[in-house]
């Protein structure tokens, strides 16, 4: 028996290359946080809740519906700045270079939820028209949740890793936080 493979001619031309490019908000001019090391990896978790009839086997189609999803962004950035931290202690404030503690319930400095965060990848080798050649993925109402961590190694340089996660808007329940958006080549 022949192996199979699900190369085609267009394999060459659909491949995503590097860790891509992070940015906070709709400005890309101001927005981008800054050079990553080690990637950066979304993950979109839905979970859909299994209704067994009387008699069925299995999982039924049309029986099943969405129960929970959760949308996260983990960057992991070699770069560090003030609006780095900032992000990452959410409900905190910043003031004269200075950051400090706080809720997030309280909001004092406005709103603590960033817009949106928006990882843009580039499919390598793109030469057909109707081909894409760039994907932006972008989660909205995010927070960033964990641990806020530095990770100075001895021997090589540092990095900070933040974990974006994606909230509902209160007023749109049903709508998922999160697009993806092929770009054709132009």
């Amino acid at each position: 028996m022949t192996a199979q493979y699900g190369v085609s001619t267009l394999t060459s031309q659909r491949i995503v290359m590097g860790p891509g490019k992070v940015y906070t908000g709709t400005s890309k001019a101001n927005g981008c946080l800054g050079a990553t090391m080690g990637g950066n990896i979304l993950e979109i978790n839905r979970v859909f809740r299994d209704i067994r009839p009387d008699g069925a086997l299995g999982k039924v189609k049309g029986f099943r519906y969405l129960e929970n999803a959760e949308y996260s962004l983990t960057v992991k950035l070699m770069e560090l700045t003030e609006d780095i931290i900032y992000y990452a202690l959410a409900g905190s404030s910043l003031a004269a270079h200075v950051i400090s503690g706080g809720d997030i319930g309280q909001q004092t400095q406005g709103n603590v939820y960033i817009g949106e965060v928006q990882l843009d990848l580039e499919i390598k080798g793109t030469t057909a028209t109707t081909e894409a050649n760039l994907v932006s993925i972008v989660l909205k109402n995010v927070l960033v949740e964990g641990p806020f961590t530095i990770n100075a190694p001895e021997g090589g340089p540092a990095t900070v890793e933040l974990k974006f996660t994606a909230h509902y808007d209160a007023s749109a329940l049903t709508t998922e936080p999160f697009s993806i958006t092929f770009t054709p080549v132009a």
